[in-house]
């Protein structure tokens, strides 16, 4: 059987105050897949059913194998958001770095980083980044959606913020 030429790992947005839940939320990626490296394709699989341990742990062993430049810099990016997910925010920024200096036309990268950004509570890196992604994909609804959610967060933190230094 073979696989389909890309397989997009999307974790659903949802609006949250937890910064932390956000950035997993809409931590994502996608890999090009081909013959020659089964162990990244079932990494991005196992990654996109919610089963990130195992993702990462194939996507890691798939990165050992001789790859195609595309299929490194998407493996990065899956441990990307693997790593988002499970709110290893260093670990991950680094697999996101690593995605982009080997290819930056992934807008899914951008957004993963942007995830990682925002969770960290670092929101002008964070809108950075979505812009970067938002000029290589200006329609995409992913990246529109985290731009919203990541202007709410900023808007809800900065009213925590002043309402805690408030007297009561």
């Amino acid at each position: 059987m073979r696989l389909p030429a890309c397989i997009a790992v999307t974790f659903a947005a949802v609006l949250a105050a937890d910064l932390d839940a956000f950035a997993a939320d809409t931590a994502q990626s996608s890999t090009v897949l081909g013959p020659s490296n089964p162990q990244l394709a079932e990494g991005a699989r196992a990654l996109g059913d919610g089963r990130i341990e195992d993702g990462i742990r194939l996507t890691l062993e798939g990165l050992q194998s001789p790859s195609s430049v595309e299929d490194r810099a998407a493996g990065h990016s899956n441990l990307c958001a693997g790593y988002a997910l499970l709110k290893q925010w260093e670990e991950a920024l680094k697999h996101c770095n690593a995605a982009l200096s080997i290819d930056d036309k992934n807008w899914r990268t951008f957004n993963n980083r942007a995830a990682i950004y925002s969770g960290r509570g670092q929101f002008d890196l964070a809108m950075k980044d979505i812009r970067s992604g938002l000029q290589l994909a200006p329609n995409s609804r992913t990246l529109n959606e985290s731009l919203r959610i990541i202007q709410e967060n900023r808007r809800l933190l900065s009213t925590r913020s002043r309402s805690s230094l408030r007297p009561p």
